[in-house]
């Protein structure tokens, strides 16, 4: 592990510290430091490539989690791609890729969100008013609107990171590096055009959710507003 990793994962672990104020100032630090170390290691490498690092997750692959995995990664300037196990029972790999030392980073963080996401939709698929849809659809509609608005607020993030005086051309170059990476690896790679179905108001209640999961403002309680008043929708 390399020291950039070693020290985003130390910010990460810092994240889950009860202490509001520390663990909120931690999940800015590590987000931030991913992406201005990618932008870094692409000015410095500007004229002789951009090392690409990959990281492998075994586990599901909901249309939820392959949503975060890829806005987590391109909030860092990164990409993923994920590969079914073939048996048809929603597991998988999710393969990360990102510039060199950036990637343990980017699956640390995305790894903190899925955990939260998990809690606040079962609590808040337990707490629903709305009985009509099928939990298990009510739930996976939920996530799809949180993950909607996670993702908003990472590119957002990027964006003040990049209007701050970042770069521009660096992120250009990590993209390149990346998208180059991908195709190397994966020559027969195709977009999946797949939509799942949600049911509308349980996808507006993950939207409303997902702007009080914490990317460092906050850290998310069982008195967070994310609970409550999802629950209440």
């Amino acid at each position: 592990m390399s020291a950039i990793e070693e020290r985003i994962r130390k910010l990460l672990a810092l994240a889950d510290s009860p202490n509001e104020n520390e663990a909120a100032a931690a999940a800015v630090k590590a987000q931030a430091l991913m992406l201005r170390y990618g932008i870094e290691m692409a000015t410095i490498a500007a004229s002789g490539g951009l090392a690409v690092d990959e990281h492998v997750l075994d586990g599901k692959v909901d249309p939820w989690r392959r949503m975060l995995a890829a806005a987590v990664a391109r909030s860092a300037g990164g990409r993923v791609v994920w590969a079914p196990d073939g048996y048809g029972r929603g597991q998988g790999k999710i393969f990360f890729y990102g510039p060199a030392g950036v990637v343990g980073g980017i699956v640390g963080l995305y790894r903190y969100l899925e955990a939260q996401l998990v809690v606040i939709s079962a609590a808040a698929t337990a707490g629903r008013r709305e009985r009509r849809v099928h939990g298990r659809t009510w739930r996976n509609s939920f996530l799809l609107g949180a993950v909607g608005r996670v993702g908003q607020r990472l590119d957002a993030r990027r964006a003040e990171t990049v209007q701050a005086g970042e770069n521009g051309r660096a992120l250009v170059l990590v993209k390149t590096a990346v998208d180059r990476e991908i195709e190397r690896r994966w020559p027969e790679l195709e977009t999946s055009g797949y939509r799942p179905s949600v049911a509308r108001s349980a996808y507006d209640a993950g939207s409303h959710a997902g702007k009080h999961v914490d990317l460092g403002e906050r850290r998310l309680g069982h008195s967070s507003p994310a609970l409550s008043d999802a629950a209440s929708g």
